[in-house]
């Protein structure tokens, strides 16, 4: 009990999900908004997040791009015949720059490759219920008596993992280009759990950072006009997430120091590796075909006391249509599929916030070239969960659970060429 409690208290975060695995994301531009498949895009100056070995089919020149991403979602907790839901709106920004001659370029990224925003359950969830069950039960005594009712249950979380990514692009032949980057890191993480138990205010909360730093290599191929593979492979970043929990009352320090959590304490949390297929196929003069594949290498990160959770490595699949109208319009559409081997009854902190579920997603785009210089690009997504039940456990408090969550999100950028 003791040892699953410490994961309710020091692991928490909020990953609102994008398409990705459980806790890489990959929705980092209005363009993948508005089709859901860009690992093998040469278009834009986003493809240095994509297809970094792809910018140089770009024409020469000097591009920024800034793209803001709002959207909406439900995460939703049915337990004891009632459902408990966090709806918040967020927006989330990237932004993009290319340099591009002849023969090489170099580029540059913000984007949020983990975490990604927050989670307020403000009547509680099926983490305060679990640990008021255990409570009752007198798990914590002498400290907290047992017999007791949590009141005012809260739980909130806000995770963002700000990643700073920057690389070259070099013709090697007139069908081959390479590239190779360096990324940087930067994990915020805040978590407040509290209620009132028998008159007494519990305030569990707590503050944790983490950087580290990976690579970014791959190859783009293009054997003609008509045919374009890309490929991209992201290294693992090692996190060990440093925790600060002057933030809570005495009462929520007597609960952190008695399960050995205090400031400066650390458990690692890594970002997974990442391999990313992708294929653009001209069927016809104005209809473009591509498909996606994306794998994510979670069970050689390491999660700490959640290494034995995952059950397999998550991946995805998508592929969407783009339909040049003409020189300035282009509409898109797109599906994915993702694919995540956690079973509901292995979810720690971080995925009952946000539940890792299998996933059916769709979009439509359009890119409009207003000129030479300035190109918009808006899109629009929905991403359909399948919800998962994990059976009760009364060794950890919890009663039978049902998770299930939808999200919406939007995308509109902005590329200017100089």
């Amino acid at each position: 009990m003791k040892k699953w409690f410490l994961l309710v208290l020091i692991m928490g975060t909020a990953m609102p999900a994008f398409g990705g695995g459980i806790d890489n994301k990959q929705n980092f531009s209005a363009a993948y908004v508005g089709s859901l498949s860009r690992n093998a895009t040469t278009d834009g100056a986003d493809a240095a997040a994509y297809n970094p070995a792809g910018l140089m089919q770009l024409k020469n020149g000097t591009y920024l791009e800034v793209d803001l991403q709002p959207f909406t979602f439900d995460y939703d907790h049915e337990f004891n015949g009632e459902t408990y839901t966090a709806s918040p709106n967020l927006i989330a920004p990237m932004a993009f720059g290319v340099h591009k001659r002849e023969k090489w370029a170099v580029w540059g990224t913000f984007t949020i490759n983990g975490g990604g925003g927050e989670t307020e359950y403000e009547n509680g969830n099926i983490i305060t219920q679990s640990v008021e069950n255990l409570m009752t039960a007198g798990a914590f005594s002498p400290y907290i008596p047992s017999g007791g009712a949590l009141s005012m249950p809260y739980a909130y979380a806000k995770s963002y993992d700000y990643t700073f990514t920057t690389g070259v692009s070099f013709d090697l032949h007139p069908m081959v280009s390479v590239s190779a980057g360096i990324r940087y890191v930067r994990t915020d993480k805040e978590v407040d759990i509290h209620g009132t138990y028998n008159g007494s205010y519990i305030l569990a909360r707590y503050d944790q950072e983490a950087d580290g730093f990976g690579g970014v290599i791959g190859i783009d191929i293009h054997p003609s006009d008509k045919l374009n593979i890309g490929i991209r492979y992201d290294s693992q970043v090692n996190l060990d997430w440093e925790t600060e929990t002057d933030a809570s009352n005495q009462l929520g320090l007597i609960l952190l120091n008695a399960f050995g959590r205090v400031d400066g304490q650390s458990y690692a949390r890594d970002l997974p590796a990442v391999l990313a297929l992708g294929l653009e196929w001209k069927v016809l003069p104005k209809l473009t075909l591509k498909p996606s594949f994306s794998y994510y290498f979670e069970e050689d990160a390491d999660w700490d006391t959640q290494n034995d959770a995952v059950d397999g490595n998550s991946f995805e699949l998508a592929m969407a249509l783009q339909y040049d109208l003409n020189a300035a319009w282009s509409l898109t559409a797109g599906y994915l599929y993702i694919d995540v081997d956690m079973k509901p009854e292995n979810f720690g902190i971080i995925e009952q916030m946000n539940p890792p579920l299998d996933c059916h997603a769709v979009a439509v785009g359009t890119r409009y070239r207003i000129s030479e210089q300035i190109t918009l690009i808006l899109g629009i997504s929905g991403y359909f969960y399948k919800d998962a039940t994990a059976p009760a456990d009364f060794s950890k408090g919890r009663p039978q659970v049902t998770y299930d969550k939808t999200l919406y999100i939007g995308g509109i950028g902005i590329q200017y060429r100089f």
